[in-house]
Parts: structure tokens; C-alpha cells; sequence
């Protein structure tokens, strides 16, 4: 059976967070040259964006706010690709984001 687009999603995000949270020297790397950092796990963010790197502590959370996404048409496969609740945002870019759920970072309606 193959794995789905969203858990495959999933399995990226924690092993990203693992290596930042168990690799000291590439979470300085990130927060001091994300671009280059990023470029070593095979990302590579438009030179024309700009990429901030922030670390919750426990008495600090921060909340990422995407930008709004773009208007424009998605096309029938489009919708077909998103159908079952996720959400399709058009995008010249290919930038993955890592964020965190606010109900998870804020510990909201968890225990």
C-alpha cells in the first residue's frame, strides 16, 4: 500500500524537527544561514525569499501565519489531488514551510 501525500508529509516534518532538536551544529547552521542549511536537506528556497528561523522555548511560543494564498484557477487534477479536506494553494514556488500546530505549540484543548 502506498503511503499517502499527508503522512508522507509527516514523516518529513519529524525528521526534520528530530535532526534540529538532536543535531546542535546544524540547528546553529539554521538559524544562522537557513538558505544553506536548507540546501543540505535538498531544499532550495528562491533566492528573491527570505527565510527566518525562530525557536520556541517554554516560556516563549510563537505563531507562524502563512501568507494569504494567491487567487487564481485550479484545474480539474488540481482538485482531484486536494479532494478529502486539505487545501490547494497555488504557488510559482516550491517552499516548504515547517511549522508546528498552534494547538500543539500552545498546548490548546490537548489534556
Amino acid at each position: 500500500m502506498k503511503p499517502s501525500k499527508q503522512s508522507a508529509a509527516e514523516a518529513q516534518k519529524a525528521a526534520f524537527f528530530e535532526k534540529v532538536w538532536n543535531d546542535e551544529a546544524f540547528a546553529r547552521a539554521l538559524e544562522d544561514d537557513p538558505k544553506s542549511a536548507l540546501a543540505e536537506l535538498g531544499g532550495s528556497p528562491p533566492e528573491n525569499v527570505e527565510v527566518r528561523v525562530v525557536r520556541d522555548s517554554d516560556k516563549v511560543k510563537y505563531l507562524h501565519i502563512p501568507a494569504a494564498p494567491q487567487q487564481c484557477e485550479i484545474s480539474d487534477a488540481e482538485l482531484l489531488e486536494v479532494q478529502g479536506g486539505t487545501t490547494g494553494v497555488c504557488a510559482g514556488i516550491s517552499l516548504v514551510v515547517v511549522t508546528v500546530s498552534v494547538a500543539s505549540a500552545l498546548s490548546i484543548g490537548g489534556d
